[in-house]
């Protein structure tokens, strides 16, 4: 499959580009600065997702050098952890610009290339969390984008639907990454705790669903939305 993965550079999006590269998959990643992946089957793009002409670019270049794509991974995201009466306006309008109108952006431009797929139906796969339906104080503004994509998912499905287009979503608990080492071992600990598998998630805990919700092994499945580890 050919995947464009959005936010390549660190954490989930670089550990999920090299795992689905490890398993013969083709992958196109792109994130603000440059590539951390070195690979023949591994092709980056500089792109600033919040800026609609930069995905626009972004996509009329995969166009010119494949012609379509098989699948699409919403990946790119950014978050803060503050009460909200903390957060200033600014900063709340950029986590929407990235978490929201920025997936909103490439999903529209990625339909044009995921109907070109030669074996559909093709795949949008929209990664959420679980700080959704745990309602966690302090991530208001993230939570409230991450409901949004929920939304999107369950919205797009349907409008996608007759393109040949399943729409999905992975809702992911704290990830063992370089970003979660910012975090306290007291709060970590504590959102372990809220999970029905009592430990932490793993970048190969992730790489299964998600290659089970982008391939052909879930051609029956749209509009859903996969939490891991349980949320209890």
């Amino acid at each position: 499959m050919l995947i464009l993965i959005t936010g390549t550079r660190t954490g989930v999006g670089q550990a999920l580009a090299q795992q689905l590269l490890d398993r013969g998959h083709q992958i196109v990643g792109c994130s603000r600065r440059s590539a951390t992946i070195e690979h023949d089957r591994y092709r980056h793009y500089e792109v600033d997702l919040t800026r609609a002409d930069q995905v626009r670019s972004l996509f009329t270049a995969v166009r010119r050098e494949y012609g379509y794509l098989d699948g699409l991974i919403n990946n790119a995201g950014t978050s803060t952890m503050n009460h909200f009466m903390m957060t200033p306006g600014d900063v709340s309008r950029k986590i929407f610009e990235l978490n929201f109108f920025a997936v909103l952006d490439c999903c529209r431009e990625a339909t044009k290339l995921l109907q070109r797929s030669a074996d559909p139906p093709s795949a949008i796969l929209n990664v959420s969390t679980v700080a959704v339906p745990w309602a966690l104080d302090g991530q208001l503004v993230y939570s409230a984008s991450k409901s949004a994509i929920e939304q999107l998912t369950r919205v797009m499905s349907k409008e996608l639907a007759d393109f040949e287009i399943r729409v999905n979503g992975i809702g992911l608990p704290p990830v063992r990454t370089v970003l979660t080492r910012t975090v306290s071992k007291a709060k970590i600990d504590e959102l372990i705790r809220r999970q029905t598998i009592n430990r932490m998630c793993s970048v190969e805990d992730i790489v299964g669903p998600v290659e089970f919700l982008m391939t052909q092994q879930s051609a029956f499945v749209t509009g859903e939305t996969l939490f891991l580890g349980g949320v209890n």
